[in-house]
């Protein structure tokens, strides 16, 4: 198993950074710089995206918000060394751009007791360019998300000091992912051991990964534009009285589904290796011209969430609010990208699934503002935002990482109906060297193996075996789940000892060994015994 060790270090420039996950907070330059609270606040036309039920409460008869933040990130990859020592770290940074999120809200009250609004906005988006040549382009080069949201809101006053509110979330977007379909390097164990089949076959051909050296031979870049999702942004608020608020949002679960992608084949910048697997890819079963003319499909959810928040004035000039809110990432299982013919609608390229297992996550916000000035309100927060991404699906695709962030602002007013906002935060990590791993590099070994062995018999032994198919199925799929027994058994024969009472030390490698093989030798022969029983 390919262990990730990820470093996380971002910062936020301007006004705040990207939620954890994909969600992104920086929807008011306002509140940015009080830690994105808002649930339980009186924000004008800004309510329509933090609690539509506040838009209300409107103090003017029209109001309009817009801005713009601008986000610098970077991730940083650390490879671990090995049990010897031998091999020692590498470390690879990110090269994102500087990320955008935009809003505008519009909020009209004609009546006391009623408003009507409109907000476009960008509330979920990710970004991550990790280059075509770092060692884990296999799991990702580059990946881009960008959804946009357009809400109709209205909201009512149902006596003085309470008020309901909902927005129809009409949400589209678009998408971009490039990654490898071959690790990088030519001492990689999948490369060597797909070297190796074809100089069986050709032992004229060179080595092509020792040609590349730590270039990228091919890749896939992967885009789409998503179809509309409807959701709902619903709210209640209950200003109490002069100190105190209350406010409550739900804002639903969405299915973002791209249907029609277009796939772009890249190869190595490298007239001699180009031609090579240009003639290899048929024998490989990819027809270059069925993978250009592919359409791709996919779906992406975007989380519900449920936020709670309070405000408490205990002057006119000061004001400090807290939010709660609770997203329910589990929705994110897993992304599932298929390749297809248009007509057929049969796979072209069989791509894994990209395992997710979110978990739900809470985000904790304080922030505090002071009215120093007519012209003068000065504003601090905080915020700590869950990681929803566990340990052993640590992915560069979405580094994750548990969120402490730091954010203030100031707005000045020129002239009477205009606000100038500006705000700055800091994110950083609560866990600065968070370890995990990610499920990828046995089963494409495994996968790599079978295929060695079907070119070998196809082509180097043509005519001399039957069923070559099925000594490729049996073996690959064999090594697979062997490695993965001998992980189980590995870790869990030490831990049942010591519970036991006994020694961990007495299950050393020998015995270990042991009953790995002789339950994989069982395993090989069941594996065998199904595939021909059903190739026969």
């Amino acid at each position: 198993m390919k262990k990730l060790f990820l470093l996380l270090a971002t910062a936020a420039v301007t006004s705040g950074a990207y939620a954890e996950g994909y969600q992104v907070n920086n929807l008011s330059s306002k509140q940015n710089g009080m830690g994105h609270v808002g649930t339980a606040m009186k924000l004008n036309s800004e309510s329509i995206w933090f609690n539509p039920a506040a838009a209300s409460f409107q103090d003017s008869e029209f109001d309009i918000s817009v801005g713009i933040t601008g986000i610098a990130s970077k991730a940083t990859y650390t490879s671990l060394p090995d049990y010897t020592g031998k091999t020692k770290p590498l470390h690879y940074t990110s090269d994102n751009s500087i990320a955008t999120p935009l809003y505008a809200y519009f909020n009209y009250k004609p009546l006391d007791w009623m408003s009507v609004g409109l907000a476009f906005n960008t509330p979920f988006g990710s970004s991550m360019d990790w280059g075509d040549n770092w060692p884990g382009a296999q799991l990702v080069q580059s990946i881009n998300l960008q959804a946009y949201n357009l809400q109709p809101t209205v909201s009512f006053k149902l006596c003085e000091h309470l008020s309901v509110g909902g927005g129809l979330m009409m949400t589209w977007g678009k998408f971009d992912l490039s990654r490898s379909l071959l690790p990088i390097g030519a001492d990689n164990p999948q490369n060597k051991a797909l070297m190796g089949a074809l100089q069986m076959l050709n032992p004229q051909m060179p080595d092509l990964f020792e040609m590349a050296g730590d270039k990228n031979l091919i890749s896939l870049g992967l885009e789409g534009k998503a179809k509309m999702a409807v959701g709902v942004n619903l709210g209640v608020m209950w200003d109490i009285n002069e100190q105190w608020s209350l406010g409550f949002t739900y804002r639903s679960k969405l299915k973002m589904k791209v249907d029609s992608g277009s796939i772009d084949l890249r190869m190595i910048d490298n007239t001699q290796i180009a031609q090579v697997i240009g003639q290899l890819l048929p024998q490989l079963g990819l027809d270059p011209a069925k993978l250009t003319s592919a359409v791709v499909k996919t779906e992406l959810p975007l989380p519900a969430s449920l936020t709670w928040g309070v405000s408490f004035r205990p002057v006119p000039k000061w004001e400090f609010a807290v939010d709660l809110q609770y997203v329910l990432w589990s929705a994110y299982d897993k992304l599932d990208v298929k390749i297809l013919e248009p007509s057929s609608n049969t796979p072209v390229l069989n791509i894994p699934v990209s395992d997710k297992k979110y978990s739900n996550t809470l985000a904790f916000r304080f922030g505090g503002q002071y009215h120093a000035l007519d012209w003068l309100t000065a504003r601090m927060g905080m915020y700590v935002d869950e990681s929803p991404v566990r340990s052993d699906y640590l992915n560069p695709e979405t580094p994750s990482m548990t969120k402490l962030a730091y954010t203030a602002g100031v707005t000045f007013r020129p002239v009477k109906w205009m606000n100038i906002d500006i705000a700055y935060g800091y994110v950083n990590s609560a866990d600065p060297e968070r370890t995990g791993s990610y499920p990828y590099t046995n089963s494409v070994l495994g996968i790599v193996n079978g295929l060695r062995i079907y070119l070998m018999y196809t082509f180097l032994y043509a005519g001399q075996y039957e069923n070559v198919l099925g000594y490729a199925v049996v073996v690959s799929v064999s090594l697979f789940f062997s490695v993965i027994l001998a992980k189980l058994v590995g870790g869990m024969l030490p831990l049942a000892a010591k519970k036991l009472g006994a020694d961990p030390a007495i299950m050393a490698t020998p015995f270990i060994t042991t009953i790995v093989d002789a339950c994989s030798l069982i395993l090989y022969f069941q594996i065998a015994q199904v595939v021909f029983r059903n190739m026969m």
